[in-house]
């Protein structure tokens, strides 16, 4: 399976682009919604998180309450690592047992910190999704306040340094129109590199309205 990595920074429109490489017949995976998963009342790492932040992080239903513990590590970068070193080696096993069991040609993986995490380097190819502060900070409005936004962008690699990382540049600062050809072009990209590998995935990306 050839193993495609979507990155970039808060608000720059990872959903977005990664919708249209499923559009285009990559299997897709969210890691932020896989991480969901592993937060579970009575998973065993939900045992560790509540057993090392206390139950300050539940919310009445004994859930982790994920904004609540969001504020804690970005407040605090060692506890932001005990999290790291709790969650990241069971998300890393859940997506390798299902990419392993699929029996697609090519996967795009999606997440924030794959290049932080060091995750990028399991993966062929990374692309990286570049947007302006502005921008990215207006369309994630509904889901954070300013100093949250602010909060989360520190604590990720700049786009800066992403893109030293990344073997793609996808440019989200010109709307939905604008992303097809450069995936289009990525993808053919792809299938010069990888041919008979890739020649289920067209080139063309079919996008319902």
């Amino acid at each position: 399976m050839i193993k495609i990595g979507l990155t970039g920074s808060i608000g720059s429109g990872k959903t977005t682009v990664l919708n249209l490489f499923k559009n285009s017949g990559f299997l897709t995976v969210n890691l932020d919604e896989e991480a969901k998963k592993i937060y579970k009342k009575n998973s065993l790492e939900y045992k560790k998180i509540v057993d090392f932040f206390g139950n300050k992080i539940l919310n009445k239903d004994y859930d982790i309450d994920r904004r609540i513990l969001a504020g804690i590590i970005f407040s605090d970068i060692s506890k932001k690592k005990v999290l790291e070193d709790i969650v990241y080696p069971a998300l890393r096993q859940n997506i390798d047992v299902f990419l392993a069991e699929s029996s697609e040609s090519a996967a795009v993986i999606e997440g924030a910190v794959i290049i932080e995490s060091g995750y990028y380097r399991n993966l062929n190819k990374t692309a990286v999704i570049t947007c302006d502060f502005s921008k990215r900070l207006m369309r994630s409005y509904k889901k954070f306040d300013v100093e949250d936004f602010v909060k989360r962008d520190k604590n990720q690699l700049s786009q800066k340094e992403k893109i030293k990382k990344s073997d793609f540049i996808i440019n989200n600062n010109f709307g939905f129109k604008f992303l097809i050809p450069q995936i289009e072009s990525f993808v053919l990209f792809l299938k010069t590199i990888y041919g008979e590998k890739l020649k289920s995935i067209p080139i063309n990306i079919p996008v319902s309205q």
